[in-house]
């Protein structure tokens, strides 16, 4: 019998339900919002440099060919920005202007003066990775952090997928240690030697105060799309002439 009675209510409920919108008309659907649009990823070609010399070397380029290239990002509408802009692009939401390109140098090469002194020619600014062998003196590597950033590359440019944990975060945390004494500035960024980790090296650098590291994927990277971890980068060598070098930029 209950089972009969709750059936009953049941009918006599929705018998009220229609007659309530018999007499007060359709009941008022309240529109969903519409989801907002995802933003398309921001393209930033991340240039990886090594040494300015005449060496012909895999990861050297000549003085000439990095003017050069400084003249045709310029004269290309690029803008070269800071590692604290494309950071705050990634993590904030920070505007960026257009064309966008971060032009890093890493190992800390006597040549790398040379690297900013032409950066400076057309009013650029790089980012430097540095270990603590580099031959810099300390006052060329402070300097360098006023004209872009200095952040880490390993104590000894290691291959840290080679090491044990403990290995990973010496190399790390030791050199980030030396790199804030020599500017007085925080290190948080972290370029990996030959672009080599594993999931080891990144908790070793998570765990020195790393936010993000930075690879040679060959790509631009794509900011809201990122591992922050492994940022690819685009090397530019010695076999680079003009058209190559713009195509590295403009499609890779």
């Amino acid at each position: 019998m209950e089972r009969v009675g709750a059936k009953c209510r049941l009918l006599l409920a929705v018998g009220a339900w229609l007659l309530l919108l018999a007499g007060l008309g359709p009941p008022i659907l309240h529109p969903v919002p519409p989801v907002a649009a995802q933003a398309a990823p921001i393209r930033v070609p991340i240039l990886a440099y090594h040494a300015v010399d005449a060496s012909a070397s895999t990861y050297s380029v000549t003085a000439e060919q990095l003017d050069e290239q400084c003249r045709w990002l310029v004269e290309n509408g690029y803008t070269a920005i800071t590692l604290g802009q494309f950071w705050a692009a990634v993590t904030e939401g920070a505007v960026l202007p257009p064309n966008p390109v971060l032009l890093t140098n890493d190992d800390g090469w006597s040549s790398t003066v040379l690297f900013a002194e032409i950066l400076a020619r057309y009013g650029m600014v790089g980012t430097y990775f540095v270990n603590n062998t580099s031959p810099l003196p300390p006052d060329q590597i402070a300097a360098l952090s006023l004209r872009g950033g200095v952040h880490a590359h390993t104590a000894s440019h290691a291959n840290l997928t080679g090491l044990a944990y403990e290995g990973q975060l010496a190399e790390i945390a030791g050199n980030k240690t030396h790199i804030e004494q020599i500017t007085g500035q925080p290190v948080t960024f972290l370029a990996w030697p030959f672009g080599e980790t594993n999931e080891g090296a990144v908790q070793a650098a998570a765990a020195a105060g790393i936010v993000g590291a930075f690879g040679l994927g060959g790509t631009a990277a794509q900011v809201g799309a990122l591992d922050p971890y492994r940022i690819p980068r685009i090397i530019v060598g010695s076999s680079d002439d003009l058209a190559s070098f713009a195509t590295k930029v403009a499609w890779h």
